[in-house]
């Protein structure tokens, strides 16, 4: 977008000021940093200017003969070992390897393409090169099918097992939601409308794949997962649909347990977070200077704060914390649906001080 020098330099002085009173800028530096980001980085982290996606979110860097990870996960694509050895990718559309990382980039990470001789592809492509033995390099397949309509030889059982193994990367064990993905669990989603989504999610902006629903869930295609094992993982989605009642007297909700480390973005904020119960979240090792005008802890469906942000407990900003523990309530049980991200947050200015997701 242009805008007139005037205007532009009144924006960027407002926004410095902005930022100045509340300490200190958001959860990323949007790649601004003077130490540029090895290719392991580049692979484990989400860009700055894309969604909570990166590589190693669909990919492994190797697989069992079960095709699982080290985390015995399953993930939607295939894993990237001897990738840099292939001759071609998206069956056959490509035949250089960024190509085929600029076409996830975009479809499925909302981030820009690498450009051949920038600094983060060559770390990239030298890191993906180093993922390399002696083992078959031939190209993959990866196809979209038509979803499953018959589930009455469905083992919900199996499907439990299936969805820790394989939806459980973004949607959590037993489905109970992480930063990548909501819960599952009260979802009211029928079979059919799971393997609907498993089956065609993707953006409908695609330039390669057609008949996507839209989203970012990457779809699944047959070569990883076959339409028994999605039937088995359909229905039991479905099995835990119906509307859950938790109470604050009880630890019965499927995030209890879960623990968030809070990043230290500004005020020197630090500390580790954990779901102790249905309405209570307890704070450890916490950190924090003081400063800064409105604070406080703020929840979020996802690791963006300004979207559907709620606050928990009460202003900390004015005393300084110093490896202190905080108990913190939620207005509600239910409320833990929404708790993906948890921040020290500066109301006034939309700022994080320091945040992280629940795992």
């Amino acid at each position: 977008m242009l805008l007139q020098a005037t205007l532009k330099w009144s924006t960027t002085l407002l926004l410095a000021c902005l930022l100045a009173a509340c300490g200190g800028g958001g959860g990323s530096d949007g790649g601004t940093s003077s130490q540029p980001l090895t290719g392991a980085q580049l692979f484990s982290q989400a860009d700055p200017a894309g969604n909570q996606f990166s590589c190693s979110t669909c990919h492994a860097t190797s697989e069992d003969a079960q095709g699982l990870d080290a985390q015995q996960l399953h993930r939607p694509a295939h894993s990237l070992l001897n990738a840099t050895r292939r001759n071609a990718f998206y069956n056959g559309t490509f035949s250089e390897v960024i190509d085929a990382v600029n076409n996830c980039r975009v479809d499925w990470m909302d981030a820009s393409p690498y450009v051949s001789d920038s600094n983060d592809w060559l770390a990239l492509e030298e890191y993906l090169a180093g993922l390399s033995d002696s083992g078959d390099a031939t190209e993959i397949a990866f196809n979209q099918v038509a979803a499953v309509s018959d589930f009455s030889a469905a083992d919900i059982s199996a499907g439990h097992d299936l969805f820790n193994q394989t939806c459980a990367t973004c949607h959590g064990q037993n489905a109970a939601g992480t930063g990548l993905a909501r819960t599952l669990v009260g979802s009211v989603l029928s079979a059919q409308q799971v393997a609907n989504k498993v089956r065609n999610s993707g953006p409908t902006t695609s330039s390669y794949f057609t008949n996507l629903s839209g989203g970012n869930m990457p779809f699944w295609s047959e070569q990883r997962l076959s339409d028994q094992e999605l039937v088995d993982i359909a229905s039991y989605v479905e099995s835990i649909n119906g509307p859950q009642s938790f109470s604050c007297n009880a630890s019965d909700h499927p995030k209890v347990g879960q623990v968030a480390m809070l990043s230290t973005l500004s005020h020197n904020v630090s500390g580790r977070v954990e779901i102790i119960d249905n309405c209570t979240i307890e704070v450890t090792e916490f950190n924090y200077d003081g400063g800064g005008p409105d604070v406080l802890f703020y929840g979020a469906p996802s690791s963006d704060y300004t979207q559907g942000g709620f606050a928990i407990g009460d202003i900390i900003n004015g005393p300084m914390y110093n490896n202190d523990t905080l108990r913190l309530s939620i207005a509600n049980a239910q409320q833990l649906d929404q708790l993906a991200g948890i921040s020290v947050w500066c109301r006034d200015f939309s700022v994080s001080f320091g945040d992280g997701l629940f795992n």
